[in-house]
């Protein structure tokens, strides 16, 4: 059903914005970070998943069912609350999670660790196969914070930063957002929405993961088999 937009009673004037993705952001724990981390270093035959991505960086590396339950456990209260804030956002505040009758759960769908070392990227690309993805940043390349500086006196600065992309460019849109990466920053967006990642050129690695993962409505009585 379309959403048909009423301006609020006993408004004179109302500035609003009725297009373009809702975006969220948390951030993590350390506990989280650090035991993210832990994974990849203890566990050394985590599969390389880079083959069937289009990330030009060293490594993808596949979540295991403990990092996974670790992934949800940590965000998954958050996702509800984004969920809440778009549909409100998307119905002009018409509509909102339905808790009385239905609960809500993360289905998880795919996750990997993202190791990027200098010189490397990833193009512009969207995910399929969920409603949701996101990006969280684990470890940054010690003194990139130096090569940030010099980057910044320029009028476009954009290494190392991800980038998103939605809509065209008019008068009074924004088509872009660009968000630099620091360790903890967990970012989570609409799977349609493209974004990018450019190269940095500082020795090092830029450790981040991205998952992608759906949020499902079940009739309460009934059996869930998300969270899996």
């Amino acid at each position: 059903m379309v959403n048909i937009f009423t301006p609020k009673k006993d408004a004179d004037e109302q500035i609003f914005f009725p297009f373009g993705p809702v975006m969220g952001y948390k951030k993590l724990s350390p506990e989280f970070v650090k035991n993210m981390n832990s994974f990849y270093e203890e566990e050394p035959d985590l599969q390389d998943y880079s083959d069937n991505l289009v990330g030009k960086v060293g490594q993808e590396l596949h979540f295991n069912e403990a990092m996974r339950d670790l992934f949800l456990n940590e965000v998954k209260d958050f996702i509800g609350r984004y969920n809440q804030t778009a549909t409100i956002r998307n119905s002009y505040g018409r509509n909102r999670l339905n808790t009385d009758n239905f609960e809500y759960s993360m289905q998880f769908v795919s996750g990997w660790l993202v190791r990027q070392f200098e010189h490397e990227y990833n193009p512009v690309h969207l995910h399929t196969g969920c409603r949701m993805s996101c990006v969280g940043y684990l470890k940054l390349p010690e003194g990139i914070e130096k090569e940030w500086e010099e980057d910044y006196k320029d009028h476009h600065p954009s290494h190392g930063h991800i980038q998103f992309i939605s809509g065209s460019a008019g008068s009074y849109s924004a088509t872009n957002f660009m968000v630099r990466p620091q360790v903890g920053d967990f970012y989570v967006f609409p799977s349609e929405l493209f974004h990018c990642v450019y190269p940095f050129y500082t020795k090092g690695e830029r450790r981040s993961f991205s998952s992608n993962f759906n949020f499902v409505e079940i009739p309460k009585g009934e059996k869930s088999e998300t969270d899996s």
